[in-house]
């Protein structure tokens, strides 16, 4: 997925996400509890929400150490700032680090497990073309067809360390209750991260596009 910035870069060295917001403002934001920058993308950005995510959680330590009266351990700050500045060294990346070495999955993967455990919950078909296709009075669609009004991709995958944020179109078949099915298509895309990535969701975002009508019964 081609993400173009809205953010502009002032520095060569500044650490960015994918759709061009800072690292920095993000932290600012977790840190000092600070309004987002801009409120609009951020609501609507994988990458910021993912960012947001894991850096709370990086941050969680010097929170906690602030709220008591005790010195904080050498080096823990230190410690801290890198690993969020690998955040934009590894947009398109989750990293998972243990003891034995590190672990990077490609975006495109997670992308792909995503859209693989939506489909696996019954009558749901996961949007993957651009736009939505002209068809003959009576007919529906391919599924492979329908994606946003924009042309926008039917997957969108935010990363940043071990989180991430998904949002994915599905088309469901009629009759079917809409909510009902997108709440599964949750749960399963969660279950099956967590199972083959072993990455944290925290979100995901079901945008139900189309209701495919059943095949006509031949007579």
């Amino acid at each position: 997925m081609e993400v173009t910035p809205v953010f502009p870069s002032n520095s060569e060295d500044d650490d960015r996400l994918p759709c061009g917001a800072g690292v920095d403002d993000l932290l600012t934001q977790v840190a000092e509890h600070a309004p987002p920058r801009d409120p609009a993308h951020q609501r609507s950005c994988p990458h910021c929400r993912a960012a947001l995510a894991e850096l709370a959680d990086l941050w969680a330590p010097v929170t906690e150490l602030a709220a008591e009266d005790v010195r904080a351990p050498a080096g823990l700050l230190q410690e801290v700032m890198t690993q969020i500045r690998e955040l934009s060294r590894n947009a398109w990346h989750a990293v998972l680090t243990d003891p034995t070495g590190q672990t990077r999955i490609a975006a495109r993967v997670v992308g792909a497990v995503a859209r693989l455990a939506a489909e696996s919950v019954p009558h749901v078909s996961v949007a993957l073309g651009n736009g939505r296709p002209e068809t003959g009075a009576g007919q529906s669609p391919s599924p492979t067809e329908i994606a946003g009004a924009a042309g926008e991709p039917a997957t969108d995958v935010g990363i940043a360390g071990s989180h991430v944020v998904i949002d994915v179109q599905i088309a469901v078949d009629y009759g079917v209750p809409i909510i009902r099915v997108a709440q599964e298509v949750r749960n399963r895309i969660t279950e099956h991260l967590v199972a083959h990535t072993g990455l944290i969701t925290s979100e995901v975002n079901v945008i139900v596009v189309d209701v495919l009508a059943s095949p006509p019964t031949e007579t």
